[in-house]
C-alpha cells in the first residue's frame, strides 16, 4: 500500500471514529434530555399535587374549624377528670360542699371499651341520696356542672322519710377520655 492509499485508509478511520463518538454523544444527550423533560414533567406533577394537597387541607380547616372550636371549649372539661379516683374524688367534694350526709348507697365500678379507641374507660356511678329536697337537686346540678361531660343513665326521684327529704337514686357514666389515641390516629390516617 503507498502512502497516499495509507492515508486515506486513516482519514476514513479517524471520520469513522468522529461519526461514531459524535452518535453516542448525540445518544447520550438525547438520553439525558429525555431523562430532563421526565424530571421536569415529575416535578410539575408533584407541585400540582402539593397544591391540590394544600387546598384540601385549606378546605378541611375551614370545614372543620366549627368542630375543633367545639373541642377547644371543651377540653377543660375533657382533661379535668382523667381516672377513676378523679371521678370519685370530684363527686365525693360535692357531697361534701353541699352537706349531704345520708347516702344510703354508692357504687362505682370501672368499664372498659375495646372499640372506642378515644374513650378506652368510663366510670359507672350509682348512688342512693335521702336528704333535704333542696339539697339533693342543688347536688344534682353541681354533678353537671362539675362533670359536664357525665351521662346521666338513671335518676329516679320518690318521697323520703320526712315530708322535707326526697330519695333519689341516680346512676351516671362518666367517660375517661384519651386525646393521645385520636393524635396517634391522624398520622395512620394519612
Amino acid at each position: 500500500m503507498n502512502p497516499k492509499q495509507l492515508a486515506c485508509v486513516i482519514l476514513l478511520l479517524v471520520i469513522g471514529g468522529m461519526t461514531y463518538t459524535a452518535q453516542i454523544i448525540h445518544n447520550k444527550v438525547t438520553t439525558t434530555r429525555t431523562e430532563a423533560q421526565a424530571a421536569e414533567d415529575s416535578a410539575t406533577t408533584a407541585e400540582q399535587e402539593r397544591q391540590t394537597a394544600e387546598i384540601q387541607t385549606t378546605v378541611l380547616k375551614t370545614d372543620t374549624e366549627e368542630v375543633r372550636r367545639f373541642l377547644r371549649g371543651w377540653l377543660p372539661a375533657i382533661e379535668r377528670v382523667q381516672t377513676q379516683q378523679e371521678a370519685e374524688q370530684t363527686i365525693e367534694l360535692s357531697l361534701r360542699e353541699r352537706g349531704i350526709n345520708l347516702v344510703r348507697s354508692r357504687k362505682t365500678e370501672l368499664r372498659a371499651s375495646t372499640n372506642n379507641k378515644i374513650i378506652p374507660k368510663s366510670v359507672l356511678t350509682t348512688l342512693t341520696i335521702e336528704e333535704e329536697y333542696a339539697k339533693v337537686l342543688n347536688w344534682l346540678g353541681d354533678i353537671e356542672r362539675r362533670l359536664p361531660t357525665a351521662r346521666m343513665k338513671v335518676v329516679q326521684i320518690t318521697g323520703g322519710s320526712t315530708g322535707r327529704q326526697l330519695k333519689m337514686d341516680v346512676s351516671f357514666e362518666t367517660p375517661i377520655f384519651n386525646l393521645a389515641a385520636a393524635d396517634a390516629e391522624k398520622p395512620s390516617a394519612k
